[in-house]
C-alpha cells in the first residue's frame, strides 16, 4: 500500500522521552501495588452516578474494547477475568498483557450474563453505555460507565479508573498521563493556531469499506482531526455512519484516512479515482493495543501522528517512532523492537513467535 509521503528532520525530538520520569510515577513503577486508603469508597462514573466499589477491586469484567488498554496501563492487568477483547482482534494487546490470555475473552456489555459474572465474584465492572451500568447495578455488580467522546472526558474517565482500583500506581500513572496530554494539545495549539484556515486539510475518516462508512462530527475522531490541525470533511454526526462514494466524491477530502480495520481497497474501487487517491494523499492509521483512531489510550500518539501527517514541516521535529517506543516503555512497561515500531505503525500485528 503507498502512503502518504512525511518529511523529516535531522533534529527529530521525543515529546515522550523528556521529563516522563518523574518522582511520583518513578515510585509507582517500583511500588505498584502500595494501596490508597484501605476502605471502600464511593466512585463517580462518566454519567454522574456514585457507585459503591470495593477496596482494590480483584476481579474485574471490562466490557467495553476501548477500555482494556486504560486498565492495563494502569496496572490492573492481572484483575481483569473478564474481557470484551479476543486476540485475534488485538493481538498487541495479548502480546504487552499476556496475563489477558487467562481471562474469559469475547464477552460483549450487550450480551452477558450477569450470573456468570457473580458467579466468578467479579467485584468490578466496566461498560460503555450508562444503561448497561443501571441493569448490571440492580443486579447487585458494582459497575462503571466510562465511555467518552472527547480528550477532557478521556482523562475523566482514566481519572475515574484509577479512582476505582485505589492504588497509588494508579493514580500516578493517570497524573502522568495527563500531564504528557496537557502538555502536547498545548504544544498543538500553538502551533496550529498560527495556520490560517486555508492550511487546515478537510481530511476523511473512513472506518469501514463494506458497507461504506464513516466517522463524522461529535466524535473522538472529530475530536483528534481538529486538535491536530485539520477540519472533518464529512458533514455527518456520528460513528460509524454509512455513505455513498457519490457523497464522498461531493466532500472531495483533502486527506482520506483508513481506519486499521476498514479493509483493503478494491482496484476497482471507484474511491481511487478521487483526487486524495490520486495524489498518494491516503493512508492506512496505526494500530497497536488498540487502534490509534479509535477510543483508547493511545490518542496520545494519534494526535502527534495525525499532526505531524497534516502539517509535516510544522512538526518535523517530533520523532514519532521515539514516542512510539517511548510510550510503550513507559504506559505499558513492554520493550518494542524497531520491527515491532514499524508494524505498528503500519497497522500490522506482531510476528508470530514459535
Amino acid at each position: 500500500m503507498r502512503a502518504l509521503k512525511l518529511s523529516r528532520s535531522r533534529n527529530r525530538r521525543s515529546f515522550l522521552l523528556a521529563g516522563l520520569f518523574g518522582t511520583a510515577l518513578a515510585t509507582a513503577l517500583l511500588f505498584p501495588s502500595l494501596s490508597l486508603t484501605a476502605q471502600a469508597r464511593t466512585v463517580v462514573d462518566m454519567s454522574g452516578t456514585p457507585v459503591e466499589i470495593k477496596d482494590t477491586p480483584a476481579f474485574i469484567a471490562d466490557l467495553w474494547f476501548a477500555h482494556n488498554e486504560i486498565l492495563v496501563m494502569l496496572g490492573a492487568a492481572d484483575k481483569i477475568r473478564v474481557t470484551a477483547e479476543k486476540p485475534a482482534d488485538r493481538p498487541w494487546l495479548f502480546k504487552i498483557a499476556p496475563v489477558l490470555l487467562k481471562a474469559e475473552t469475547g464477552v460483549h456489555a450487550e450480551t452477558v450474563n450477569p450470573e456468570d459474572l457473580l458467579s466468578r465474584h467479579v467485584d468490578l465492572v466496566i461498560v460503555p453505555q450508562r444503561g448497561q451500568a443501571d441493569a448490571l447495578r440492580k443486579l447487585g455488580l458494582p459497575t462503571l460507565h466510562a465511555q467518552y467522546t472527547t480528550v477532557p472526558q478521556m482523562l475523566q474517565s482514566i481519572d475515574m479508573t484509577a479512582d476505582a482500583l485505589g492504588t497509588s500506581h494508579a493514580h500516578d500513572v493517570a497524573r502522568a498521563y495527563r500531564q504528557k496530554m496537557d502538555t502536547l494539545t498545548s504544544l498543538l495549539q500553538s502551533r496550529v493556531s498560527r495556520l490560517p484556515a486555508s492550511a487546515r486539510p478537510r481530511v476523511l475518516h473512513i472506518a469501514a469499506l463494506n458497507p461504506l462508512q464513516i466517522d463524522g462530527q461529535n466524535t473522538m475522531i472529530d475530536t483528534w482531526i481538529k486538535t491536530a490541525g485539520g477540519e472533518n470533511a464529512a458533514t455527518v454526526s456520528g460513528n460509524h455512519r454509512p455513505t455513498t462514494f457519490e457523497q464522498i466524491a461531493t466532500w472531495n477530502p483533502d486527506i482520506i484516512i483508513l481506519g486499521a480495520t476498514a479493509g483493503e481497497v478494491d482496484p476497482s474501487s471507484p474511491l481511487r479515482f478521487l483526487p486524495a487517491f490520486q495524489q498518494r494523499k491516503w493512508v492506512r492509521n496505526p494500530q497497536g493495543v488498540f487502534p490509534w483512531d479509535r477510543y483508547g489510550c493511545e490518542e496520545l500518539l494519534q494526535l502527534e501522528w495525525a499532526a505531524k501527517l497534516f502539517h509535516p514541516a510544522e512538526f518535523a521535529d517530533l520523532d514519532m517512532r521515539q514516542d512510539v517506543r517511548t510510550f510503550y516503555h513507559s504506559f505499558f512497561h513492554y520493550a518494542l523492537t524497531e520491527e515491532d515500531i514499524t508494524r505498528i505503525l503500519a497497522a500490522q500485528p506482531p510476528v508470530l513467535t514459535p
